[in-house]
This record gives structure tokens, C-alpha cells and sequence, in this order.
């Protein structure tokens, strides 16, 4: 029924009422409103249960924890750890939400069932990632096995309850409303009959367009993502409580804002265009993909990382758009400190061996030049023992500091572990790395520091020339390798090719 529609009728219902019985009407409303009331109350905590109820099982079932956890079993990459920590957080505030709510005492049982397990999941987790993490996928999933057949108990045991408690309830709401409107049939005329069939008529279609309403706004502000709807003119008609989180405004501040202000200034002017050329097609996009990123701006100034997918469509032969925002500061962190060594700020080795791998195929598909420098630091240890770990630590940090003075951009440094680091140099032949690690040796040698130990580096090189098309990464980190032991066996402070010991000897 159309808003029009239902205005006329509640009109007719009131001149009616008012021209039969004014105090039959009074009994009437009263009763209306009353029964508006309890049902309200009552499915509206039952809704917010059972989409707490849905939000823990998605987020601990086997499309949620499990399936993550599993695959992390099997494949064990940092991906499916980082999923499976998600949603394993998500999880935990479905049940605190729960724990909340007005439950059984059984209920609150079953919740502790299951929080117990996605706990034990959580924990064989982080054990995996810290102990067993190069083990075999079979022995790993063998120790970690978790019996998580209470908690499915327990989850089938709540959703069912939910179900009969609702079924009941709406059972005893119904049986209430069929003895009022027995009596009022009974103690009033025919048009009193009529006046309630079309009253009892106009309060279900209210009742059911309102609670739709409050099911829409409950289902909206309870997204994660942000959530902004915008008009043709891209001004803010309404957002939901995660649009407040992530970019720091009110809704009655974002109400009117054009939806440019929460971009950063370089992409406002482009974004205009692009949004008057967008909404011309009832069409939806992803505007970020893995090598765009679109800016937010916050209130107070900060910037982040933001994905968005926007949709566009007409309400009455008007444009509108709608933009699901997600804050991916925190995913762009983790994935930061899943690469990256903390201490030096250099790629750790993870993630030098994956830039290694590719730059050895580049290479190779292409034929061009390529060098790895694997790089010791000589003394460091008589540094640790005799100015202590603080001083090692300030040897790391400026060792680090110094290969990224010296190296180019498109180099890629990291520390390989311990003193040792590892430097791939694309396009760079093995004359010019011999030259570059020279330089790289005496600059070094030279630096000022504040320790009495004196501290040089040796660097063992292999290289790809276009003419070598059978090196690989095992074979060039084999060769660095020897390469830096003949450097450090021949006095430290000095560089090693390790085509140069493979050149015989000269006999006099």
C-alpha cells in the first residue's frame, strides 16, 4: 500500500469513529497501542538475538574460523591467518553481544560451550603459526584436532529455542488478540464490527511497514562497512554508525556533506566527473582494486586506505548512489608487519625469498641481468658480547640504513636473518655488482660510531647474465652463499663474485 493510500484510509477511520462513538474509539486505540507495544518490545530483542545468533555462526561455522582455520592447516599462508583472526574476533563480539541478552541460564550454558571451543581453535591457531608452521599438513592437523561437537550442540540447541520461544510467543499474542476482538464483537454493533475489521486492517499493514523500517535501520547500522547513500548531486542523504567510525563525523554533520569531503584533495576534482558519468547508468563497481587505492580524509585530517563499491539506480526518476566503504588501515598494518622486520624496517625473509623468486623468472623470461648480494657484518658478535645486544641492535638499524643510502631504488634489501641481509639488484651484470659492492664495503668501513668494536661487512655475490638461462633461486643463494665464506676467509671488509672461484688458478 502506498503512503498516499494509507493516509486516506487512516482519515476515513477517524471521521468515522469520531461520527459513531468517541469513546468506543478511545477503547479502541488503547487496546492498538498496547498491542503495537508488546509485540514491538518483544521481536525486537528477539531480532537483535537471532541476528547475533546468525552473525556467531557465520562468523565461527565453515564459512567463517573453521574454513580459514582448516585452510591455514593445509596451506598455511599468512592470508588465511589473517581471515581466520577476523573472524575470530567477529565471533567473540556476536557472543559478547549475547552474553548481554536477556537468556536462559541453559542458554548461557550452550554460549560457554562454544565460546570455549572457538577459544581452542584460536589457541592451536597461534600455536601453529608459532611451532608448526613448516610442518606437514597431516601432522599438523593431527595435533591441533579440536572436538567441537558440544559447541555444534549447543548452536543447534540456541537456534532452535529461539525458533519455539518466537513460535510461542506469537502463539499468545494471537490467542490474546482473538478474545479482544471476540468481546469487542460481542459489545458492539455492526458499524462498530466494520470500524474494527478496517481499523485491526489499517494497524497490521502499519505495524508490518514499520517493523520492516526498524528491520531495515537494525540491518543497516549493523553492516561493518560503512554504508553511505548519496543523491545526484552527491550530497550525504544518510550513512550508518561504521560511516561515523571510520571517517570521525556525526551523522548530522555527514547529513548534507557533499561525499567529495571524505576524499583527499587530489582525488576530489576527478572523483566529480567520474560521479556524474557513473550515475547516468544503474550500474554498480569496485572503485579499488590491488593496484588503485582510493584516500579517505577524516575529520581530523588523517588519511586511510579505503576499498569502496559503489551502486547506482533511480527512486522516483531520480539518480541515487550508494557506497559500501571498508577501512583497510588495519589490513594494509598487518600486512605491513607480516613483511617487513620490525627492528630494522627492511623486508624480512618471507618476503624477500617471494621478490627473489619473481625477480629470478623476470630475468630469465626476459633475459636480462640480475644479482643477489648476500651481506654479513663482520664482528658483529664480539659487538654483542662486549657492548651488549642495545649496541647490536644500533649496528642492525645502521647497517640497514646504510644499504639503503647506497642501493638504488629498484633494488630490493632485506635482513636475511641474524647479521645477515640480502640485496636483489635487477638489471645489474656482475661487473657492476663487483663495482657496487666495493663501494658499498669501503663506505661502510667509514662510518662513525659511537663503540670502541670496530664492525666491516663482507658480501658474497652470484649473478644471472642473458647468456645463463639455468639459474634458479636455490642455485643463486647457494652460490652467494659460498661466495661470502671465501669473503670472510680471505680477511672480512671485502666483497666475492663466485664466478671468481670458479676461475682456475694461474700456475707459474
Amino acid at each position: 500500500m502506498s503512503k498516499r493510500n494509507l493516509n486516506l484510509t487512516l482519515f476515513a477511520l477517524c471521521i468515522s469513529m469520531l461520527t459513531i462513538s468517541l469513546g468506543y474509539t478511545v477503547k479502541q486505540t488503547d487496546y492498538i497501542e498496547k498491542l503495537n507495544e508488546d509485540w514491538h518490545i518483544e521481536s525486537q530483542e528477539q531480532v537483535n538475538v537471532a541476528l547475533e545468533l546468525a552473525a556467531l555462526e557465520r562468523a565461527f561455522g565453515y564459512l567463517g574460523f573453521i574454513h580459514h582455520f582448516k585452510n591455514y592447516v593445509l596451506r598455511r599462508t599468512d592470508y588465511y591467518y589473517i581471515e581466520a583472526t577476523e573472524s575470530y574476533w567477529k565471533a567473540n563480539d556476536a557472543l559478547l553481544n549475547l552474553f548481554l541478552a536477556d537468556l536462559s541460564e541453559t542458554h548461557m550454558k550452550d554460549l560457554i560451550v562454544v565460546q570455549s571451543t572457538l577459544n581452542e581453535y584460536f589457541q592451536m591457531l597461534n600455536l601453529i603459526y608459532v611451532e608448526y608452521k613448516y610442518e606437514p599438513a597431516v601432522e599438523v592437523d593431527k595435533l591441533v584436532k579440536v572436538d567441537d561437537n558440544e559447541s555444534r550442540k549447543a548452536l543447534t540447541r540456541l537456534r532452535a529455542d529461539l525458533e519455539t520461544k518466537v513460535s510461542l510467543k506469537y502463539t499468545s499474542i494471537n490467542e490474546s488478540n482473538q478474545k479482544n476482538q471476540f468481546w469487542l464483537y460481542v459489545s458492539s454493533s455492526f458499524p462498530l464490527v466494520v470500524i474494527l475489521a478496517l481499523a485491526l486492517s489499517v494497524s497490521i499493514i502499519a505495524r508490518r511497514f514499520f517493523y520492516r523500517l526498524q528491520e531495515t535501520d537494525a540491518i543497516f547500522n549493523s553492516s561493518p562497512d560503512g554504508c553511505i547513500y548519496v543523491d545526484d548531486q552527491g550530497r550525504i542523504l544518510r550513512t550508518n554508525h561504521a560511516v561515523t567510525t571510520i571517517f570521525g563525523y556525526n551523522e548530522k554533520e555527514l547529513m548534507g556533506m557533499e561525499i567529495e569531503s571524505l576524499m583527499d584533495e587530489s582525488l576530489r576534482e576527478a572523483h566529480v566527473k567520474y560521479r556524474e558519468d557513473f550515475s547516468e547508468a544503474v550500474r554498480m563497481r569496485r572503485m579499488s582494486n590491488s593496484s588503485t587505492e582510493v584516500t579517505g580524509l577524516s575529520k581530523s585530517g588523517d588519511t586511510m586506505p579505503l576499498s569502496v563499491t559503489i551502486a547506482s539506480f533511480q527512486h522516483n526518476k531520480t539518480h541515487r548512489n550508494i557506497a559500501i566503504v571498508r577501512d583497510l588501515s588495519h589490513h594494509k598494518k598487518l600486512e605491513k608487519e607480516s613483511q617487513y622486520d620490525l627492528l630494522t624496517n627492511l623486508r624480512n625473509r618471507r618476503s624477500m625469498e617471494q621478490l627473489f623468486g619473481v625477480e629470478v623468472k623476470r630475468a630469465k623470461r626476459y633475459g636480462r641481468n640480475l644479482s643477489v648480494l648476500l651481506i654479513d657484518i663482520d664482528h658483529f658478535k664480539e659487538l654483542n658480547d662486549s657492548e651488549g645486544h642495545t649496541a647490536g641492535d644500533e649496528g642492525l638499524v645502521m647497517t640497514a640504513d646504510h644499504l639503503r643510502n647506497v642501493f638504488r631504488k629498484v633494488d630490493h634489501i632485506g635482513r636475511w636473518g641474524g647479521d645477515e641481509f640480502m640485496v636483489v639488484c635487477p638489471e645489474l651484470s656482475a661487473e657492476e655488482a663487483e663495482c657496487l659492492a666495493d663501494r658499498v664495503c669501503m663506505s661502510f668501513s667509514k662510518l662513525p660510531y659511537s663503540w670502541d668494536c670496530r664492525i666491516t661487512m663482507s658480501i658474497g655475490i652470484a649473478s644471472m647474465s642473458p647468456n645463463r638461462a639455468s639459474g634458479s633461486v636455490e642455485t643463486l643463494f647457494k652460490e652467494a652463499d659460498k661466495a661470502l665464506y671465501a669473503a670472510k676467509a680471505q680477511g672480512r671488509n671485502r666483497q666475492q663474485h663466485f664466478r671468481s672461484l670458479r676461475r682456475p688458478k694461474l700456475v707459474n
